[in-house]
């Protein structure tokens, strides 16, 4: 409590102190005289000065910059961060100590680089009249997330201690980490249902009610779709292009509200979205539409098409999402189950054990949609009660893979030789 109220009071503590010091040294050479109390004035004077000096020079006039190589990463890079100090003047500092303030998420990866006062995202430099500056580090892995830093702070003071000056400027950056993804490649589900046969993609459809763009006209184009305003702007026949329209073959659900994500640790809930990330990338990237609904403090559902720019979409939510516990699973399963039709193959991505859970699975499997659960375990061996469940829900036709590995490659192998055995 004392330290608090000294720290509080520290500035003003010093200035008293630099004017005791200063009224002690002259009146003892005053009263004293000779050359070593004079000699012992001028020697004090020249650093009481140089705090004087510091307590009125204005750290806002130097310039700070953050440099970061890229906006976008990907989980598990290793981001290049380089703080730039300027000044129009040389800078008539002894020391200045620069602290980049890291989001949360980063700080337990930060490392320092290359400079021998520097401690993670901080640094101690010696200015000494010089123009420039700077100090580079890195963070490494990069986890998962939206992180943006906020504002860089500047420290100096006297050489005795007596004051400190700081400075905090603001500095917004933002990164984007998208989760990592990996290659299913042999993975043939888009292809063909869980019991073999080749599926039969839904035909595509046009809303010829909803008008997007226009085109020239073609032979064989019916005369409803003539757009007769931009005909006659142009003097030529101009057609209307309507908006395709594709039934999603796939649903996949990534559950981002159980509990057993807080319990297990962060690593359990980052396996489950890169795992979500692979599977979305393999299916857009196999021709195959998908609906992606993301269980987490909202359920939020997003469709995308093949062909379309995936990064900017369904990665950029995937960055973002982190496990909440405002909703269920189950819950949502049970609202959405009424709009599954027969057929339709549904992917569920969940640590999820709970007797209501694996009822609402056999609920959906005995309606004819085929199902698909990637259990996340939560220890790398199975238990014997996780391996009679899973071994009751095959029996049921419901596709399990057990992810308890990193490799995604592994975890679909093992799940197609268990459907198949």
């Amino acid at each position: 409590m004392i330290q608090k109220q000294l720290a509080r009071y520290r500035t003003a503590l010093g200035i008293l102190g630099i004017i005791l010091l200063i009224a002690s040294s002259f009146s003892y050479a005053m009263f004293q005289g000779g050359f070593v109390s004079w000699f012992l004035f001028y020697s004090v004077l020249p650093l009481v000065l140089y705090t004087v000096f510091v307590l009125l020079f204005p750290l806002t006039q130097i310039t700070v910059e953050r440099e970061i190589n890229k906006s976008n990463f990907i989980a598990g890079e290793t981001v290049e961060v380089t703080i730039n100090i300027r000044s129009r003047y040389p800078i008539p500092l002894f020391y200045l100590v620069i602290n980049d303030e890291l989001p949360g998420l980063l700080v337990n990866h930060a490392n320092e680089r290359e400079y021998v006062y520097q401690t993670q995202s901080k640094a101690l430099l010696f200015p000494l009249f010089k123009r420039k500056a700077s100090y580079s580090y890195l963070i490494k892995p990069v986890p998962r997330g939206i992180h943006l830093f906020e504002a860089i702070s500047l420290d100096t003071g006297d050489l005795f201690g007596f004051i400190t000056k700081t400075v905090s400027i603001p500095q917004k950056k933002s990164i984007q980490v998208y989760p990592k993804t990996q290659p299913l490649a042999g993975w043939n589900i888009f292809e063909t249902n869980p019991s073999g046969m080749k599926r039969t993609g839904k035909q595509a459809q046009q809303d010829f009610t909803s008008a997007v763009s226009i085109r020239d006209y073609t032979p064989g184009d019916k005369l409803s779709w003539l757009h007769w305003k931009a005909t006659a702007r142009s003097n030529k026949l101009v057609t209307k292009v309507f908006e395709t329209q594709r039934n999603d073959d796939f649903v996949v659900f990534l559950d981002g509200s159980n509990p057993t994500y807080q319990r297990n640790g962060q690593h359990l809930f980052e396996r489950a979205v890169s795992l979500a990330a692979s599977v979305l990338k393999h299916a857009i990237s196999s021709g195959t539409s998908v609906e992606f609904h993301t269980v987490s403090r909202e359920h939020t559902q997003l469709s995308f098409q093949s062909g379309q720019n995936f990064e900017s979409k369904w990665m950029g939510h995937l960055a973002r999402i982190q496990p909440d516990t405002k909703s269920s699973l189950t819950g949502v399963l049970k609202h959405e189950a009424h709009e599954m039709s027969k057929g339709l193959s549904v992917m569920i991505i969940s640590p999820d054990m709970s007797d209501g859970f694996i009822q609402m699975l056999e609920r959906m499997s005995g309606n004819q949609v085929q199902t698909i659960f990637f259990y996340i375990s939560k220890q790398k061996v199975i238990s014997k009660e996780e391996q009679h469940v899973l071994t009751r829900l095959r029996a049921r036709n419901i596709v399990v893979y057990t992810v308890n590995i990193d490799d995604f490659s592994e975890v679909v192998k093992a799940g197609v030789q268990n459907a198949t055995s």
